[in-house]
């Protein structure tokens, strides 16, 4: 009997010591886990204030952009106005020169 005792105290001091290292090693993981928590956490932190600049000077940047838009059409249309007033005048002048060569180059009255 005393011979088993003997083992199974040897036993319970062996799982005692391999639930020590355990113990140690899943302390070592929390702070390793921590510490990687700690560091993910800082840079949320910074894309977060990152994000909120860049949405700021976007609000800054869309009154101009609508603007510089709204002008681009603006010169488009002109632009096109300009091409029809000179297409209009091109055509009137040509009327104008075709008219006044039919009638120089008319017969006169008999």
């Amino acid at each position: 009997m005393s011979g088993e005792l003997h083992e199974l105290s040897v036993a319970i001091g062996e799982l005692k010591a391999e639930m020590r290292i355990v113990a140690e090693r899943v302390r070592d993981n929390q702070e390793v886990a921590t510490a990687e928590h700690r560091a993910v956490h800082d840079i949320v932190v910074s894309v977060s204030e990152t994000v909120r600049n860049l949405a700021a000077d976007i609000a800054e940047m869309k009154p101009l952009t609508d603007d510089y838009r709204e002008k681009r059409a603006e010169a488009r249309g002109a632009a096109r106005f300009l091409k029809a007033g000179w297409a209009l005048a091109g055509g009137s002048v040509a009327f104008a020169m075709g008219k006044a060569v039919e009638f120089f180059s008319a017969r006169p009255h008999p």
